[in-house]
Order: structure tokens, then C-alpha cells, then sequence
């Protein structure tokens, strides 16, 4: 895969959301973790909390990687799709209730990571136009 310092590979987009989901999976395996959690060598028999450790490991070399074929003022903001992931994984397996303020950030933080894309392909064709002068 050729890399272009101008654009964002559509792969580096989706990579980068499948980090933020594993961030979502592994903040969701803190919070099991933290039921029993005392502050005493049994923390490193708490398996939740391992796995969180790893899955959060994984996400961070899955973004460096995606980094290295995008944008970073493209790629970074899609990392804000955790707080929406979070927000959908408490609801759906911790019973945590989602009121209209919440829905609306998660909203709102959709709209900003779309507009933040699509400003990246238009901004990417006038700045070529821009160029060719």
C-alpha cells in the first residue's frame, strides 16, 4: 500500500475504529475487573483487568499502525468513537441508563468525527486544485 502524507487510506479509517471499539472492549473489562478489586497481590490474578490491559495494548499498536496511512488530523478525532462505543456496551451489558443529553453528545460526537472526514476529502481535492495553479 503506497502511502500518500495528503490521504487517508479508507482501511487506516476503519482500523482505527476497530481500535476504538477494542478501547471501548477493554475500559467494559476495567469495570468488571473492579468489583472485587482490592490493593493487594491478588490484582494480578484479576483476569478482567488483565485482559483489559491486553486488549487495550492491542488497540494502541492497531492505531500506530493505521497512523502510519492517514492523517493524523483525520484519524485521531475518529478515536472519539470510544465515548460512543462506551456508551452503547454500559447500556447494552452494565444496565446503565442513556438519557437525552447522553444521546445527544453520542450524536453529536458522530456528526463531528463525519464532518471532520468529509472535510478531509474536500479540503484534500481543493488544496490539489489549489496546487495545479
Amino acid at each position: 500500500m503506497d502511502v500518500d502524507k495528503h490521504k487517508t487510506h479508507p482501511l487506516a479509517i476503519i482500523s482505527v475504529m476497530l481500535a476504538t471499539l477494542l478501547t471501548a472492549t477493554g475500559q467494559f473489562l476495567f469495570k468488571l475487573g473492579t468489583a472485587n478489586l482490592t490493593l493487594s497481590w491478588d490484582i494480578i490474578q484479576n483476569w478482567y483487568l488483565i485482559g483489559g490491559f491486553a486488549i487495550y495494548g492491542i488497540s494502541a499498536a492497531i492505531l500506530v499502525i493505521s497512523l502510519k496511512y492517514g492523517e493524523l488530523s483525520v484519524l485521531y478525532p475518529v478515536i472519539s468513537l470510544s465515548f460512543v462505543w462506551v456508551n452503547i456496551i454500559s447500556f447494552e451489558f452494565l444496565g446503565e441508563q442513556l438519557n437525552s443529553f447522553k444521546w445527544a453528545g453520542v450524536s453529536l460526537i458522530i456528526l463531528g468525527v463525519s464532518c471532520i472526514g468529509f472535510g478531509s476529502n474536500n479540503g484534500a481535492s481543493s488544496s490539489s486544485k489549489g496546487d495545479a495553479s
